[in-house]
């Protein structure tokens, strides 16, 4: 397999009117209906109606406000990812190379409030990482499906703050293939970025172009529900790859369990 490369992430006639209203009046005169033969009649049950899909921006949309940058200050430089929100006492997920060296970290809302994070489970060889934000955050977590994914391709989106990735905050996507190795050419990892040199077992995606700061957002399917997590992208190609959620929930699970 070719490498990847990591960027840390639808009016008749009146006669003919007339006729047809006398030879209605005749059959009337004529017609009789015996009684014997009446039987009762059940109208069929409505068919339940199919409902409308919700468009991915509008679910996207609706989790914006959940999904934050991740600041992680180093000695020399900043690192800036993308964070969501995992469960109600204010922990996001991100990835491990995100963080990786930083001295401090922050957590940066829409509303561009700044929250003091602490590290509070990483995997570097996974590449996930929760940060707790040390004063709360409100609002109810993502949602997700952390279940073995069903057959693709399908379409998905991928969330990001825009702030660390100068782009949109939503780029809509096509799963196209599961179970992906992806090797990393160590020439385009970016200074601190960490992480292992061949991920496996990975979602890929195309569509959108993906950039840097788009490591550690969301993937959302057409439920809603996180699916994985962003974490490499080529800088020549619209091919990113994402981590499943379905293998690293029961960690992240426990790290927020902390």
């Amino acid at each position: 397999m070719p490498n990847r490369r990591l960027v840390a992430l639808i009016a008749a006639p009146a006669a003919v009117i007339a006729a047809g209203l006398i030879a209605f009046v005749a059959t009337l005169q004529v017609t009789r209906i015996g009684t014997g033969s009446l039987a009762s009649f059940t109208p069929p049950a409505a068919a339940a109606p199919t409902p409308t899909p919700v468009p991915l921006t509008d679910l996207a949309r609706a989790d914006l406000s959940r999904v934050v940058t991740i600041e992680a200050e180093r000695s020399s430089d900043e690192e800036l990812g993308t964070g969501w929100l995992f469960d109600a006492r204010g922990d996001f997920v991100t990835n491990a190379h995100v963080i990786s060296g930083q001295l401090t970290v922050r957590i940066r809302d829409r509303l561009d409030h700044s929250h003091v994070g602490r590290v509070i489970g990483v995997d570097p060889v996974n590449d996930i990482a929760v940060i707790r934000s040390t004063d709360g955050f409100g609002g109810p977590a993502l949602s997700v499906d952390h279940a073995q994914l069903p057959r693709v391709p399908f379409p998905v989106i991928a969330v990001a703050s825009g702030r660390a990735t100068g782009r949109a905050d939503m780029t809509v996507e096509t799963l196209t293939q599961l179970g992906q190795d992806v090797p990393v050419d160590s020439t385009d990892v970016q200074p601190g970025a960490g992480g292992p040199t061949t991920y496996h077992d990975m979602l890929e995606l195309d569509g959108a172009r993906i950039f840097q700061g788009n490591s550690g957002g969301p993937v959302l399917d057409g439920a809603g529900d996180v699916i994985g997590i962003v974490t490499l992208a080529s800088k020549a190609t619209s091919e990113a790859f994402a981590i499943p959620l379905s293998r690293v929930y029961a960690e992240l699970s426990t790290f927020s369990a902390r």
